[in-house]
Order: C-alpha cells, then sequence, then structure tokens
C-alpha cells in the first residue's frame, strides 16, 4: 500500500470537513474530547507547537469503501455525503478545531452547555506561555463578563476563536476594534497602529497557516478486499480514543455498500433471542457478542473467525446466515447456562470460563442439530467443551483453534478417521501424572472458573442451609479459612497463591462463611450451624472426600505452624487429587496412568 506523506494548513483541511469534503468512516467511535483539552489544542497551534499528523484515507467520492460520517459541528450542504477524503486518524483533533471556530450549538464531554472559546491578545503578545491565552465561556457567562457583543470584546482585546475561521473574517473583527478604538481613545489608537496592529497581524496569520502533516493512503480499488483489511488493521493500530473497536464496528461500515444494515439485524436479534439479549444487555459491544456472532458465521460458512476473513465478509445471503448464528448463539448459551449433566454449569454469568468458546460451541452444536446427529456425537461436544476448558485451549489464539476444531468434530462425525488435536492434549497433559490444578487462584484461569461449574453441576449445596445453588447465592471462599491460616504462620502476600488455590476453594453462602471464617476446620465441621447434617454426606459434592474431611478434622487452633502448614497441605492433596479425577472424566481421559493414579494402584 503505497503511502503520500504531505503537509497542508489545517485551517484548510477543518474547512473541507466541516462541509463534508472530509468525512470519517462510521466505524469511528463519538468525539470524547472535553473543552481543556479543546482549549489545550488551540493553544498549541497558536504557540506553534507540532500537534501530530493525520492519517486521510483518499476516496473515490461516488464510491467510498466504507459508510461516510460527517464529523460532529460539520454542515455539509447535501443530505448524501461524498468526501474525498476519510479519516483514520485526526478525529479528535479536527472536531475540537470544527467546535472552536464554528461554533455548534452542542456541548462538549462534561458541559451540556455549548462554550465558546476566546483569545486574549494581551496575553497572546506578552505571555504566550501563560495558558490563560485561550479560555472558554457559555453564553451566560460571556454576557456576565460583557463579551457578548463585539464592544465587549474589543474594550478586553478578547478575539472569538470563531473568528478565526478565515483571514477575512479576522480582518473584519481587526477592523471593527480599529474603528471602535478611533472613536473611543484616539491616542490608544495611533499606539496600536504604530506597534500592535502588525504583530496581531503576524500572530493570527501563523495560526491561519499553521501547517499539519498528513499522510494519505491510496484510494482502495473495489474489490480489493486486502486493501480493505490493510486500512482496517492501520485504523485498529492508531484507535487513540479508549472507545476499544471491534471487526463488527468495521464490518458495519463496509456494509452499508451492500444495503446490509447490522444494526437493524442486532436489533432484530436482541428481540428475538432472550439470553443473547441478556447476555450482551443489549448491545453488540458488550463481551464483544457483535463479533461472536460473527466468528460462529464464518465458521457456518466455512471460513476461517480471523478479522481479516470477518471484515470481508460476503453480503450475499448476509441477513439469513447472521439470522442462523445468532440463533446457534442462543442454543449455545442454553447449554452454557445449564446446570445438570446435560449443561456447563455457569449458574452464574461470571463463572463462564471464557468467551473464545462460545462461537466454536455455537456452530457444533448448530452442525449437530442440522444433521439430526445423537448421543455419541453430542458426547463428543461435551468432551471438547471441558477439554478446552481446562487445557486453557482459548486463553489466546483464539481464531486458528476455532477453525481447527470445528473442521476436525465435523470431519469426525462424518465418519472421518479423525482424532481432534484438542482430545489428544487433554489425554497427553490432563492424563498425565504431574497434571496439576493448584496454581488456579484466581478468574483469569478458565480452569478456576471450570471447576466451579462442576461443583455447580454435580450438586454442591450450601453447608448451613443445605439447599441448591438455585435456592441460595452461593459465592466461592475458602475452605480453610484465611484467618486460620494467617494466625498459624501463612504470610497474605507471600502465601498468596496457596491460601487461595482452588483447592482451597468452594461454593458457600457468604452467611455459611461468617459462621467459619474466625474457626478452625475441627470446629466448624462440629458446629450445626454450620453442618446441620454429616459433613461428610455434605461435602461429598464439593470435592472433599471422607479422607479430606479426616484431614480437616485434625486442624485444630492448637496446633503449631509447621504442623498447621503439614496438614493444609495434606488437605490439598487428598483434594486436588479428588477434583482432578472429576476433570478427566468429563474430559474423558483414558490414558492407563491416569486411571490407575486416580485409584491410587499405581505400580512399577
Amino acid at each position: 500500500m503505497e503511502i503520500t506523506p504531505n503537509k497542508r494548513k489545517i485551517i484548510s483541511v477543518v474547512d473541507e470537513a466541516h462541509s463534508g469534503d472530509v468525512c470519517l468512516p462510521n466505524f469511528q467511535r463519538d468525539f470524547v474530547w472535553n473543552r481543556e483539552e479543546v482549549a489545550d489544542l488551540l493553544r498549541s497551534v497558536l504557540r506553534g507547537y507540532f500537534v501530530g499528523s493525520l492519517l486521510m484515507l483518499n476516496c473515490d467520492k461516488q464510491n467510498p469503501p466504507f459508510a461516510p460520517m460527517a464529523l460532529r459541528g460539520s454542515k455539509p450542504p447535501q443530505n448524501t455525503l461524498t468526501p474525498g477524503q476519510l479519516v483514520l486518524d485526526g478525529q479528535q483533533r479536527l472536531t475540537s478545531l470544527i467546535y472552536a471556530l464554528y461554533a455548534p450549538e452542542l456541548g462538549l464531554k462534561n458541559s451540556k452547555q455549548p462554550r465558546r472559546f476566546f483569545v486574549d491578545l494581551e496575553l497572546l503578545l506578552g505571555e504566550p506561555d501563560d495558558d490563560e491565552i485561550v479560555f472558554d465561556r457559555t453564553e451566560r457567562e460571556m454576557v456576565r463578563d460583557g463579551i457578548h457583543e463585539p464592544a465587549g470584546q474589543y474594550r478586553a482585546r478578547l478575539l472569538p476563536v470563531a473568528r478565526l475561521v478565515s483571514s477575512k473574517s479576522f480582518l473584519a473583527w481587526r477592523d471593527g476594534y480599529d474603528d471602535w478604538l478611533k472613536d473611543t481613545d484616539p491616542a490608544l489608537h495611533d499606539d496600536f497602529r504604530e506597534n500592535i496592529r502588525s504583530r496581531w497581524q503576524d500572530s493570527i496569520n501563523a495560526f491561519l497557516d499553521f501547517q499539519v502533516p498528513i499522510v494519505e493512503l491510496p484510494i482502495v480499488a473495489e474489490g480489493d478486499n486486502e486493501a480493505v483489511s490493510r486500512v482496517c488493521a492501520i485504523f485498529e493500530k492508531l484507535n487513540s480514543t479508549g472507545v476499544e473497536l471491534s471487526v463488527y464496528d468495521l464490518l458495519t461500515a463496509r456494509l452499508y455498500r451492500s444495503s446490509v444494515d447490522l444494526h437493524k439485524l442486532w436489533d432484530d436479534a436482541v428481540a428475538s433471542n432472550p439470553r443473547l439479549a441478556s447476555w450482551s444487555e443489549g448491545s453488540a459491544d458488550v463481551n464483544k457478542f457483535g463479533v461472536l456472532v460473527l466468528r460462529t458465521m464464518a465458521l457456518l460458512r466455512d471460513l476461517d473467525p480471523k478479522p481479516k476473513i470477518l471484515i470481508n465478509l460476503e453480503p450475499k445471503n448476509f441477513a439469513a446466515d447472521w439470522v442462523r448464528a445468532t440463533q446457534a448463539i442462543e442454543r449455545a448459551l442454553e447449554l452454557i447456562e445449564t446446570v445438570g449433566p446435560d449443561g456447563f454449569g455457569v449458574f452464574d454469568r461470571k463463572w463462564l470460563p471464557g468467551f473464545g468458546v462460545v462461537p466454536v460451541l455455537a456452530a457444533l452444536r448448530a452442525y449437530l442439530e442440522d444433521h439430526k446427529l445423537g448421543k455419541t456425537e453430542r458426547d463428543d461436544l461435551k468432551r471438547w467443551y471441558w477439554c478446552s476448558i481446562f487445557l486453557e485451549r482459548y486463553s489466546s489464539a483464539v481464531e486458528s483453534k476455532s477453525r481447527r476444531d470445528y473442521l476436525e468434530l465435523t470431519r469426525r462425525w462424518k465418519g472421518e478417521a479423525v482424532e481432534p488435536v484438542v482430545f489428544t492434549e487433554a489425554e497427553q497433559r490432563i492424563g498425565s501424572l504431574g497434571y496439576s490444578i493448584r496454581s488456579s487462584a484466581s478468574h483469569a484461569s478458565s480452569v478456576y472458573s471450570g471447576i466451579f461449574c462442576l461443583l455447580a453441576n454435580g450438586g454442591a449445596r450450601d453447608w448451613a442451609a443445605d439447599e441448591a445453588i438455585a435456592l441460595q447465592a452461593l459465592e466461592d471462599h475458602h475452605i480453610f479459612p484465611q484467618n486460620y491460616l494467617a494466625k498459624h504462620g501463612f504470610d497474605a502476600k507471600r502465601d498468596k497463591t496457596v491460601i487461595n488455590s482452588i483447592v482451597n476453594r468452594t461454593l458457600i453462602a457468604g452467611s455459611t462463611n461468617k459462621r467459619i471464617s474466625d474457626k478452625s476446620p475441627s470446629d466448624y465441621l462440629l458446629d450445626t450451624t454450620v453442618f446441620p447434617t454429616d459433613p461428610v454426606n455434605v461435602l461429598e459434592a464439593h470435592f472433599v472426600t471422607e479422607e479430606g474431611v479426616g484431614v480437616m478434622r485434625t486442624a485444630t487452633d492448637t496446633l503449631d505452624a509447621d504442623t498447621v502448614r503439614a496438614v493444609f497441605q495434606n488437605f490439598s492433596d487428598v483434594r486436588e487429587a479428588d477434583i482432578v479425577k472429576r476433570i478427566r472424566k468429563v474430559c474423558g481421559i483414558t490414558s492407563v496412568h491416569a486411571l490407575l493414579s486416580d485409584e491410587g494402584d499405581l505400580e512399577d
């Protein structure tokens, strides 16, 4: 892609943006600068400071590659925009100058009332480094200060920035000042003529002649999808609004030429799919559900769900394929939410082990249903899901793994002799004797969240209330309380991962956690307000076996620090083994070593 450097007067670029010859691609986000940021840009231009370069995409006016959108505050003379250039980088600066120079009836960030900007000409000549050379006022404040009319501005030597829109506009204001001063103070008028007027003119000319570097990208030829992908990649790298853009936003602008309204398709999707509406909170941006639908759509079209592919999704049959993909997402969320043997136990959304698996799950389930496949294939789907979670497979490089997993599972279901890589990796890693989950200590790990979903599916109940998840707001809490461990030599910082490890966490109600927080495990096991029934029976669903309960009974307050550490290590070993046994079961691990180790029968 040939890139052409250039320099132009920034006032000329602002004029073209105001008239609509320079526009934004409509994947650009909103103008977000506040009044001080606008004022600071004006100060920089007045002082001749570098204000950065602009990145423009040259366009065929009748056929731009993205839907054009006028900059905020501009006044294009025609309803149909036909820009010669689209701004890829520089929106905030150009929009700020439009706002200051053309004074639209609009507010700014954190300010609903329109702001009008002024240059203090006395300071500009005498103390240009003083930030008060540029300030702003509301209309009411201008009346209060007497600067809403030219006479007041002349008296205070305050030049409205809107007068800098052109040399002609400034000269009209300056000549008005000249006449006013001649009538009101002839002596000062002579001094103005001899010593000040030319200096004003030089300062304002410097502003009007201020040049900004411009980098111009060439016109994107019709059908050049690779060039479009490169433009989108450049924009994503340069986007500095603080609001992350997704390929969904970019594709929205691409599809306008084919009369595909992606925003309407999204609105229809959330109206028709209650789970999608709830999980996304009605917005395509929340958890990037717009992108998740597009990834699902790509998989169903037998394409890689990579950004450069998504940005060029063919508009033909787009609406029908979109509906199919959103319905597939809805069905995937149904599986994810279901607590029990047929679902994935995400009883609360924060426990979803990552959104990366959703498009693959959606596409694979859609394939199952389209082909009316039965138990064997559905068991494969469950196995794939759990293997992906406990391998943390979708924590990175999501797109390439998505395509591979989808292809390998569907080929297997077609009868081809294909062993999916995910199953092989699970056998090797999760089936190995060295497989450990102990380092998982936060939601950042899909293993951590996945184990809580297994707890839910296994029927874990609150200890005190002896009620299921559906009836209790259960949270992750410590089994060996933090206070107990702290009293026996555990350091909150040094031993953070050990204390918070998944092997020391389970699902109980907050009220139950308060009852145990100051007690040793041996004490609270005997407390009938914590365990109204036999704790062995209750704790089994929490992956705490009778052996594990036995270890807890030895954790008393009277033990010394070294003994408590040894007891806690013993408990962690026992509970980790039981959790890993459950993980191997849902992942379909058939490794001989793994199975023998589960039973404790491994021998030389």
